[in-house]
């Protein structure tokens, strides 16, 4: 293997910040791959594949480490196996961070004579842009075929505005409006292909930073459940413009291009390792963004599916013994019933929504509303069509005998549904 340039010995400083990063950020990427390798499982229809099955045997040591160091309360019997922004993942960030202190500190004492790391610093940073983009650019995909925040459902489009959550909120913002979400999916596309190039890398590098800083503050403030990941991914992103830090202050601040040498290079002396490696590195970008794409497609088309089978019944009788009249104070009594693909959502008269997974089986006319394990709970109803649009269940609800009869009205008629975006709005 050859250098192509030269370059002047590391500072102090620096030797301890690179060994540092290359095991914090190395370490951490493992939720990257793991990712990728959930969604390529489920794009090819295999679902045994569980997210934290790569953390499980860590589950046994982080509550040690918990218990004896940490403090956080992790208890591995309520707590989910998996880093999210949860309690194993605040134990599985302290413990690489202590690690990874604890390395660098024996490591820079047996190597105390290194003049530089320029090659494992080439060879890992070309390993951390790769795993940058290939994950900005599934994010992306799930954004350009628009996915990750779908079209707001019956149930989210009638709750009311306060009973929401800050996720539930920006779900619905981005959702309500495909075209932006495609456009801030594109980005993330664009902003993802530019580090596979190193004549756009520099570039990249800050577009990437513009799309990350905004990405963070929506999870942050908007308490979506990655605030850890996401701010990694911001790391990771920060860590790489690093040594462009002094170029790019002369240039945008200065007005003074910068002449400085180009970072170091390496290739191989062998032609056929390099081809090797430039094979791999076309092939496995395309795959591992292929697998979000065709596991986004299916969820589009089934998606769509359910936005068009989607009902809307309003209750204009409920029997329980005696016909219950309308009142906000009934506890017993349900408003609505809002059907989308498998899920029912029944609306108290106070605008609550209990949210069931509804079977059909159309040979004996029955629904089957169920949102846990124990059956003794589920509620079965036996449904008949009065009319064309009049739906009726007989069954039980809360200990009662009940006959609801209801009618339908278009989803279509939501206002959300029927705005249409104009130029002119006059």
């Amino acid at each position: 293997m050859e250098k192509t340039t030269d370059s002047k010995p590391w500072k102090s400083w620096q030797k301890i910040g690179f060994r540092f990063a290359f095991l914090f950020l190395g370490l951490t990427t493992i939720i990257n791959w793991d990712l990728v390798t959930y969604f390529a499982f489920w794009a090819m229809n295999i679902h045994k594949f569980s997210l934290d099955i790569v953390f499980t045997w860590l589950v046994r040591p982080f509550s040690w480490l918990d218990r004896h160091f940490f403090h956080t309360g992790y208890d591995p019997k309520i707590h989910a196996g998996y880093p999210q922004d949860n309690h194993f993942a605040t134990v599985f960030y302290l413990t690489i961070i202590l690690v990874s202190a604890i390395v660098v500190l024996v490591w820079s004492i047996l190597d105390k004579r290194k003049k530089d790391y320029n090659k494992a610093f080439f060879w890992f940073n070309l390993y951390l842009r790769y795993t940058l983009a290939i994950t900005i650019i599934g994010y992306g995909i799930d954004k350009v075929i628009p996915v990750q925040m779908p079209w707001p459902n019956v149930a989210a489009m009638l709750s009311n505005y306060g009973q929401q959550s800050r996720f539930d909120v920006l779900w619905s913002f981005m959702g309500m409006s495909p075209g932006y979400m495609i456009l801030t999916g594109s980005l993330e596309v664009i902003a993802g292909l530019l580090l596979f190039n190193r004549r756009t890398l520099l570039f990249g590098y800050v577009f990437l930073l513009a799309i990350l800083v905004n990405i963070v503050a929506l999870n942050w403030f908007y308490n979506i459940p990655v605030k850890m990941y996401s701010a990694q991914l911001l790391v990771c992103n920060l860590y790489l413009l690093a040594p462009y830090s002094n170029r790019l202050l002369k240039f945008f601040f200065f007005e003074n291009p910068s002449h400085e040498a180009p970072l170091p290079q390496y290739h191989f002396r062998a032609r056929w390792k390099t081809r090797t490696l430039t094979a791999a590195l076309i092939v496995f970008p395309f795959l591992f963004s292929m697998f979000p794409a065709i596991a986004d497609y299916n969820r589009y088309v089934k998606g769509k599916k359910y936005r068009e089978s989607e009902k809307c019944y309003n209750v204009t009788t409920f029997v329980a013994g005696d016909t219950l009249p309308p009142f906000t104070t009934d506890t017993l009594r349900w408003k609505r019933l809002l059907m989308h693909g498998d899920r029912a959502f029944i609306c108290s008269m106070s605008d609550d929504q209990d949210e069931y997974t509804c079977d059909v089986d159309s040979s004996k006319g029955t629904y089957t509303f169920h949102n846990n394990p124990d059956t003794s709970s589920w509620h079965l109803f036996h449904y008949s069509y009065l009319q064309k649009d009049r739906l009726q269940l007989v069954g039980k609800w809360k200990g009662k005998d009940i006959r609801v009869t209801m009618s339908s009205f278009p989803v279509d008629s939501l206002p959300l549904n029927k705005e249409k975006i104009s130029l002119i709005q006059d």
